[in-house]
Order: C-alpha cells, then structure tokens, then sequence
C-alpha cells in the first residue's frame, strides 16, 4: 500500500508540474493577444458616429509607426473626418463614385474617403493607440467591416483582416434607422437618438421628455462634425497647413516625421522654433 500511495503522489506531482510549464510556455503569448476594436462596437444606419479604433501593441521591442484603416469599399460612407490625435498625424486617400451618396453637409458627395492612415509623430506611449473617425451618415447595410493595417519601427506589416482567428478586422454592427429619426439628412446626429439607444417615449404635445445629458450630447456630437466639416470646406491643402504649423513648433524629430506625411524636405538640422513675444503697443 505503502509503494502504491507514493506511486500516486509522484504521478500528481509530476501531471502538476508538467501544467505549471505548460502554463509558462503559453503565458506570453496569451498577455500579447488582442484584437482591434472598436467603440461603438454597434451604431444605427443613417446617424453619425464617432468611432474609436483601439490598436493593440502586439510585438515587444519595438513600436507601432503607421496605422491605416481602409473603409469597406461596398458601403461608401459620404464624410469620414479623423479626429486630433496627439502625436499622430493623419492622411486621407479618396475615390470618386460612380453615383454621388447622400451627405451631412451637402445633398450629393462624389468624393469618399477610402482609408485614413494616421503615421507617428510623437514619442510612443505604453498600450493601444486610440485613433477615432467621425463619420456619416451611416449607409443602409447590415455592417462595416474595416481593414487595418499595421506597420511597426521593425518593418513588420500585421494586417487585421480576418473574418475569424488571431487578426480579426473590426466590425461596426448597423441597426435599423429608429422610427421617427431624421435619417441621412440629421445634422450630427439632430433628430434621431444615439446610436444603439432605443426611440424616447412621448411626452406633452408628441414632444419626448428631456433627459439629462442629452443636451451636452447632442451639442458635443454636432460641435464635432461642424468642427469637421469646416475642416473638410477649407480643404486637404489647408488642413495639411495647420498640421504643419502646429507640428513646427515641436523637436526636430517629429517635424521631420510629419515631413514624410506632407511631402516636404527633412531639414536635418532643424531646431525648436519658440515664438517671438508680441510688442506692446505703446498707449
């Protein structure tokens, strides 16, 4: 009995052990695994959304330098505005339809964006990067599926493109148009409830009643896509001049990262520009 017992411990001790490596083994590769999503994860067809990307940083010893993400081509989104990240700079390829979508800003929009890639300008912090688009309004289709490419410092390309497994691309749930909405035509979202949120009940007069925070919602969905549609009136060449300006009066290294963005020539030796002090006029 006495060698049947120690016979049993030392086949636990041994199955434990074999677990515990095993364990070890798989541990760094399940601390690295992660997928690209997005907040919302579901919005309703004909509103406008702000939608953040959160972009894992999978490889150790090295860091993420350009993201894009490439908008389903099937379900053309009329304005597609990327969202002031600091330390990324963004750049947005186009395409002309065949036949003009239905706008926020304008009746008819013939120029879409296809893809908006945002490149590092800034020194890399630790986590996701957290890149958002405003866009809308939504089209009539049961989803968004969106490519993102990833490059790394080390020249890896990691592409989430997968319907299943490791690299899955992320995906914009569509909900049915709520009764009642403004559809395509709302402005910012005015008229129709948030996206996911079901319809308000009927108060005096049809009206529905206020709730709190709908105010400062709704102010800050339309404040943001009045804020993009400027942006987008005053054109590529202008916003690619304010980016310039901005990032001018950063170090040498990222001025010369978001040359590569704008097409301009490196200056190897640039320095920080400081700002001269304004002269007081004399009264």
């Amino acid at each position: 009995m006495a060698s049947t017992d120690g016979g049993g411990r030392r086949r636990r001790i041994v199955a434990v052990t074999a677990l515990a490596a095993t364990g070890l083994l798989l541990w760094p590769a399940t601390a690295y695994a992660a997928d690209v999503t997005t907040t919302p994860t579901e919005a309703r067809q004909g509103d406008a959304v702000r939608l953040e990307f959160s972009v894992p940083q999978e490889r150790a010893g090295t860091t993420t330098t350009q993201i894009e993400v490439r908008l389903p081509a099937d379900a053309p989104v009329a304005e597609v505005y990327p969202m002031s990240v600091d330390g990324w700079a963004p750049r947005i390829s186009s395409r002309t339809l065949d036949t003009p979508v239905t706008g926020i800003h304008s009746s008819g929009v013939s120029t879409v964006t296809t893809a908006v890639t945002w490149v590092r300008v800034g020194e890399a912090r630790p986590g996701p990067a957290q890149l958002a688009l405003s866009m809308g309004p939504l089209p009539q289709a049961e989803k968004l599926t969106f490519e993102v490419v990833q490059t790394y410092a080390d020249g890896t390309v990691v592409r989430w493109a997968d319907a299943a497994g490791p690299h899955r691309a992320p995906v914009l749930t569509l909900l049915p148009a709520a009764a009642g909405g403004a559809g395509p035509v709302g402005h910012g979202g005015h008229g129709a409830p948030a996206a996911g949120a079901p319809a308000p009940a009927s108060g005096v007069d049809g009206a529905p009643p206020a709730r709190a925070g709908d105010a400062d919602e709704e102010s800050g969905n339309a404040d943001g896509m009045l804020a993009a549609g400027l942006l987008a009136g005053l054109g590529g060449g202008a916003a690619i001049g304010w980016l310039v300006s901005r990032w001018r009066r950063r170090d040498p290294a990222e001025q010369n990262a978001l040359a590569d963005v704008t097409g301009e020539p490196r200056d190897m030796t640039a320095e920080p520009r400081t700002e001269e002090p304004t002269p007081a006029h004399a009264s």
